[in-house]
């Protein structure tokens, strides 16, 4: 797809300046002070639309140019360029935020990489159906959760036994404690 035009995201704000406008025409340097742009383009931005000659130059009717921003509003290629853009603000924020967490350092132990569930500093208990983490502090804690998601990635079935109540030891229920 071809560049979009550079006044393409400020169109509505534009078309609400020339709503205010009480003039009927405007020459080249009002739609370049409008547009925001050099000579060339507002020459390209009036090409087509009704005009009066004013001596050497030219004015378009200014209600003629709001039709067809209007007309440019509505058009899908608009309609892509405005989704496109959001797309990219949405990304550029998500990054920015990315950034700012990639640049907390968590301190830990040099071997955490290859903690197993035995081998938790204190401050992590785990027992069936309960996780308790003592910490001090933001950069405590996450490095306390990574050195937990470590154990588990290294022996998955010494952390299920860990936090998994065996079937077996759990009280037998009567029919009369469930409906109670």
């Amino acid at each position: 797809m071809p560049a979009q035009p550079t006044w393409f995201h400020r169109l509505e704000e534009i078309l609400e300046e020339l709503r205010a406008l009480e003039i009927s025409y405007l020459d080249r340097l009002a739609v370049q002070k409008l547009f925001r742009v050099r000579e060339r383009r507002a020459r390209q931005i009036m090409a087509g639309l009704p005009a009066m000659q004013v001596g050497n130059a030219v004015a378009v009717e200014r209600e003629a140019l709001i039709v067809r921003l209007e007309n440019t509003a509505a058009g899908t290629r608009f309609q892509w360029e405005m989704s496109r853009r959001a797309r990219l603000l949405e990304d550029l924020e998500r990054t920015r935020r990315q950034l700012a967490a990639r640049r907390v350092r968590i301190p830990a132990a040099a071997d955490v990489r290859d903690r197993a569930v035995l081998e938790l500093t204190g401050g992590i208990d785990l027992r069936p159906g309960e996780l308790h983490i003592q910490f001090f502090g933001a950069e405590d804690l996450a490095a306390k959760l990574f050195e937990l998601s470590q154990a588990m990635a290294n022996d998955w079935q010494a952390f299920a036994r860990a936090v998994e109540q065996d079937a077996a030891s759990l009280p037998r229920r009567s029919a009369v404690d469930i409906h109670e």
